[in-house]
């Protein structure tokens, strides 16, 4: 029986990450897609974007800056049925569960680029006092969906 499980957790644990990987790979696949349709002015200010500097700082150290205003980005995505019922199988034996370790760290980098685009889209060089809220939330009693916020002040360096 020992075998027999072992076996199913591993196809499991199998089909869960190759799902996985084909939804990052969409996921890349539809952001440049989106980026490849964008006028040069906006790639330009994601390209601007994705080398802008966050910090969670309160205050941007040796240099003087005004405040633009706060700056968000949010990603929402949702588990799917194979990682879910890997997750409770994992629960039996314990270990880390790497289908949702993705999700968070894919939803962190997105909700964290899209508030760069956003202060940056309002002219900002920087963000400051950024913090992180990560919440489950769902449809009826299940907690299906994962909520990354990114936030904080937008700011531009004074010459």
């Amino acid at each position: 029986m020992s075998e027999l499980f072992n076996a199913l957790k591993t196809n499991v644990k199998g089909i869960a990450s190759d799902l996985q990987d084909h939804a990052q790979k969409r996921l890349y696949e539809k952001e440049k897609e989106n980026f490849d349709s964008l006028s040069e002015e906006d790639k330009q200010l994601v390209l601007a974007a994705d080398e802008m500097i966050a910090i969670t700082s309160d205050h941007y150290p040796h240099k003087d800056y005004e405040v633009i205003g706060d700056a968000f980005g949010v990603f929402v995505a949702s588990k799917n049925a194979l990682s879910d019922f890997g997750a409770s199988a994992k629960n039996l034996i314990g270990g880390e569960l790497g289908g949702y370790s993705k999700m968070n760290i894919t939803a962190k980098t997105l909700a964290v680029r899209r508030m760069k685009i956003d202060a940056a889209n309002q002219g900002a060089d920087a963000v400051i006092a950024m913090r992180l809220n990560q919440s489950a939330s769902g449809i009826g009693n299940s907690d299906n969906m994962l909520t990354f916020s990114a936030y904080g002040t937008a700011i531009r360096f004074i010459e």
